[in-house]
């Protein structure tokens, strides 16, 4: 009887835990069409633990239309390159369901070699950026410049270019009166790396200004390796398709994204970029990215009369050089240098 009692125990303990186990689930389900040139077609997805940095699962990848079982929690979900604008929530036995962007390629473009990679300029993109490096320590997808120059998912056989870019040596930096410049400055870096509380202070590692220069949806960000060296590295574009001719369509998140494409049309008309936004999500600079100049980088912007300045900072950019910049309202600066 004892034995009967003991085994039903068992039981009870493996079935409650079981159900516990299935309550704790939901599923997660991303509709659209991949483009002809999107090679990969996986929907990628990742749940972290919002209240404490680093602490995420390993990526989940399923298949477009097909609603997949996965714990309940918060999750950065992406595909082909881009990255949804916010973090997904999936609750306890129901579905939560995303839906692609379609980016349609312009006539005049389609017999041309087309690029779509996104946009960096914009805040939305720049705050996928931050968002990622906050809760993941690292950049979402593993990207491979070596076949176009740009970045693109890498395969299983081909090198990654951007989950080096951590700061995992922060662990070993050690300052002192004595310490040279350059490891004085990687202390600081550290240190801001460090405090960041929330994805937006992360603002000072990178600087999106380049893109305004280049405008090729490149960007630079500072970091620190081993023995406590800080480098300025530059990401080249990141693609959402590959750059091949006869391609009438991408399908993105919502976001920000540049059309791009070398030659003319059938009239002889130098084709120009496109620039465009999909989607809908939040515009505000209050809850969206940040841009700064890396050559200011973690000095004081100082007091001053902002409606003259020459720089200036706001709640959506910590460097801003004109008012036709987005988020750089000079009604909104918090501080300015002077002219």
């Amino acid at each position: 009887m004892n034995m009967k009692k003991q085994l039903w125990t068992v039981l009870s303990v493996m079935l409650f835990a079981g159900s516990a186990w299935a309550q704790a689930m939901g599923s997660l389900a991303v509709n659209g069409v991949g483009g002809e040139n999107q090679g990969f077609r996986k929907v990628k997805a990742v749940r972290c633990d919002t209240t404490k940095r680093g602490s995420c699962d390993n990526p989940v990848f399923f298949d477009l239309n097909k609603p997949t079982a996965v714990p309940a929690g918060m999750y950065i979900v992406g595909f082909e390159n881009s990255i949804n604008p916010d973090l997904v929530e999936v609750r306890q036995g129901s579905t939560t369901t995303l839906q692609l962007e379609r980016i349609d390629i312009p006539v005049n473009m389609r017999d041309q070699k087309v690029r779509v990679y996104r946009d960096m300029s914009k805040l939305v993109e720049q705050q996928k950026i931050y968002m990622t490096m906050f809760y993941m320590k690292r950049h979402f997808f593993f990207l491979d410049k070596d076949n176009f120059g740009d970045l693109y998912l890498a395969g299983a056989w081909e090198r990654d270019f951007v989950q080096r870019f951590t700061y995992e040596a922060c662990d070993n930096v050690q300052d002192g009166d004595d310490a040279p410049a350059s490891v004085k400055r990687a202390v600081k870096i550290c240190e801001a790396w460090g405090a960041a509380r929330s994805p937006k202070d992360l603002r000072s590692l990178f600087n999106f200004n380049v893109v305004e220069q280049q405008k090729d949806g490149s960007f630079d960000q500072i970091w620190v390796s081993a023995p406590s060296d800080s480098l300025v590295m530059r990401h080249p574009p990141y693609l959402v398709a590959v750059p091949l001719k006869n391609s009438t369509f991408v399908s993105v998140f919502p976001g920000a994204y540049r059309i791009n494409v070398e030659g003319k049309d059938a009239n002889g008309k130098t084709i120009k970029n496109v620039s465009i936004e999909v989607g809908n999500y939040s515009k505000s600079g209050s809850t969206l990215g940040f841009s700064l100049n890396v050559d200011g980088l973690f000095t004081n912007l100082g007091e001053g009369d902002c409606a003259s300045a020459r720089t200036w900072e706001t709640e959506s950019r910590a460097y801003c050089t004109s008012d036709d910049q987005e988020g750089c309202d000079r009604s909104a600066a918090s501080s300015c240098t002077p002219m």
